[in-house]
């Protein structure tokens, strides 16, 4: 590893001076002096040495480009090699101090090693998106339907009576609703506008507050109504009944006593394969590239073995 490729994408002088100390790994761990260290062999576009340290010009290159938008005039490339010998020098400084052994810098080496390594071999892997035919495409489609089916909501009105455990009054209640029934389905403006739900009823024939001066229009719900168990018993009705505006038998439920009139419905609807292969080749494309990415990190796993020292 050169001087410039370490420090790719590193600025501050103490991580570059991390970077620096890898260039002595060479050596014998147990010395702390350049000369038992062995001349590196020289190359032919080697430019200077410090100590142990080498840049090449391929390290003057790649600093041009990070720090001077790759300008290569006299003063800017003057400029550079001044920066590289300056670094080195330090580099070579901390080397001589035993620095190559602080954890701190072994940790940051690590970690670079990791990364450049990422970079040179999986991210070409990664660079073009993986392939995915229409037909992969049609068959996560059918595999996952049901994430682009939305289900039938009902619009409904209620008229309810709180009977309690008691069955007499929960008979009086339904005698009562069922007079409100016949009188809904005879008013011609109440039978022939669902959308009033059952108008000025609501008033006189309910008890449920938040939709008796509403006509008992109770809004959208699902099959399974909400999470409380008296919209669950209102929703069971409502989805017993066919047609618009139609009205529901009055039924005693252990919530008390119910007239559900159907007021309108939204049938489900099922997104297209056309309005969702985009989403998902986006998401195949994502698996697939994490599918590398383990793959990457497996083979080096398995092929770089542990040897532990300290009887772990």
């Amino acid at each position: 590893m050169t001087v410039a490729e370490a420090a790719t994408g590193i600025r501050c002088a103490p991580v570059i001076l991390c970077l620096l100390v890898t260039l002595s790994s060479c050596r014998d761990p147990g010395s702390a002096t350049e000369s038992s260290t062995p001349p590196p062999e020289q190359r032919a576009d080697e430019l200077f040495r410090v100590g142990s340290i080498v840049i090449h010009e391929t390290d003057l290159t790649h600093h041009l480009k990070e720090h001077h938008g790759g300008r290569a005039d006299e003063k800017t490339r003057q400029k550079a090699l001044n920066d590289l010998v300056r670094r080195a020098q330090f580099a070579h400084e901390a080397i001589e101090a035993g620095l190559a052994d602080d954890p701190v810098v072994n940790a940051e080496i690590n970690r670079l090693l990791e990364s450049r390594l990422r970079e040179s071999r999986l991210n070409p892997l990664l660079k073009e998106p993986p392939e995915v035919t229409e037909a992969r495409l049609r068959e996560l489609y059918q595999a996952q339907i049901k994430r682009f089916q939305s289900a039938e909501t009902r619009q409904v009105a209620v008229l309810w009576l709180d009977s309690g455990p008691d069955p007499d009054k929960a008979r009086r209640y339904k005698e009562r609703l069922a007079g409100a029934r016949k009188f809904a389905l005879e008013n011609r403006d109440i039978a022939d506008h669902p959308e009033k739900g059952f108008s000025m009823l609501g008033a006189d024939y309910s008890e449920h507050s938040a939709s008796r001066f509403r006509g008992g229009l109770v809004g959208w719900m699902g099959r399974e109504g909400n999470l409380d168990s008296w919209s669950k018993a209102v929703a069971s009705i409502a989805f017993s009944l066919e047609e618009k505006g139609e009205i529901s038998e009055v039924t005693i439920h252990r919530e008390g006593v119910f007239l559900v009139r159907l007021v309108d419905r939204k049938p489900g609807v099922t997104r297209s394969f056309e309005s969702v292969a985009a989403s998902l080749k986006r998401a195949e494309q994502s698996r697939l590239r994490e599918n590398i990415r383990q793959k990457f990190e497996e083979e080096i796993l398995s092929r770089q073995g542990v040897e532990w020292t300290t009887g772990q």
